[in-house]
């Protein structure tokens, strides 16, 4: 998920709000208002904490000297929802990057996913999701978008059950490939959650796969080539994304025996409800919030 902003001041914090804090990597701020001092810099120690994780896993610098400090502002869950979002913004004159945190009372959600964003900008976006789903995976949180308390592959393994799995080559830039459009005043909003959900999913587990395929150099290599050319998968892995995915599918195929249980359990919930399975899932695994 991503959204775009006039302005980081837009809808940021009020005349309540405390001061932003500092860390090495880091400009926190609290969007809400409601903090006191001392809950937002135990936040912004938790944020750098997350992202040291990020950049270890990763093996990354965070271009600070280049791109200057990420800020994360913390805020108000999104109709009750928890989610982070990452864009560039503007701040003197400077573009900033900015991961926006709705929901804090507990552990974030995508929070992860969107540091590795702001780490490694990357315009496209099924790109940007393969790295960022992983790293969520890996080091965030497990109640998270998409996996929600279960496994990104045996959600893969629901969707192949129900015919939903969505080609990968069909996850273009557009937002409407991946069940999301932009709407007034920049914001992305989701309108089609099932197909949100399945496109999500779906990066998450080809990302696990090409990561114990080819290493985090393949992945980073995938991501430095891009920048100059169109989804170079054949430069960065020497397959096509066609044979990559058929190679991920089958990989899927292979394990499915180990997986009975999980996967019946993606199943199921997506079969009840598709655009709610993922909820039902995060409800299944740690209570309603």
């Amino acid at each position: 998920m991503a959204m775009l902003a006039a302005g980081i001041a837009a809808g940021g914090p009020g005349p309540a709000a405390r001061a932003a804090i500092d860390t090495p990597h880091l400009v926190v701020s609290d969007a809400t208002g409601t903090l006191s001092q001392g809950d937002l810099g135990r936040l912004a120690g938790q944020a750098e904490a997350l992202l040291g994780r990020v950049l270890a896993f990763w093996s990354a610098d965070c271009a600070t000297d280049r791109l200057g400090k990420i800020a994360v502002v913390f805020d108000a869950p999104r109709r009750g929802a928890y989610s982070s979002v990452f864009y560039w913004d503007t701040a003197n004159g400077r573009r900033v990057r900015v991961v926006r945190v709705f929901g804090f009372a507990e552990t974030p959600q995508m929070m992860a996913h969107k540091l590795t964003s702001a780490v490694f900008p990357q315009k496209d976006k099924l790109i940007r999701n393969l790295m960022g789903t992983l790293a969520e995976a890996q080091v965030g949180n497990p109640l998270t978008f998409p996996r929600c308390g279960l496994d990104g592959d045996d959600w893969v393994r629901a969707l192949i059950e129900a015919k939903a799995l969505v080609p990968l080559a069909g996850l273009g830039p557009d937002h409407e490939a991946w069940g999301m459009k932009l709407a007034a005043g920049g914001q992305v909003t989701v309108f089609d959650r099932a197909k949100q959900h399945a496109a999500y999913a779906e990066t998450e587990s080809f990302g696990g796969h090409l990561f114990r395929t080819h290493g985090i150099a393949g992945l980073k290599r995938l991501q430095a080539l891009s920048q100059g050319r169109e989804r170079p998968f054949r430069e960065a892995f020497g397959a096509d994304l066609a044979d990559l995915e058929a190679n991920w599918l089958a990989a899927l195929a292979a394990t499915a025996g180990e997986r009975q249980g999980p996967a019946a359990r993606a199943s199921a919930l997506w079969k009840a409800d598709p655009a709610g399975a993922c909820a039902q899932a995060q409800r299944q695994a740690h209570g309603p919030r």
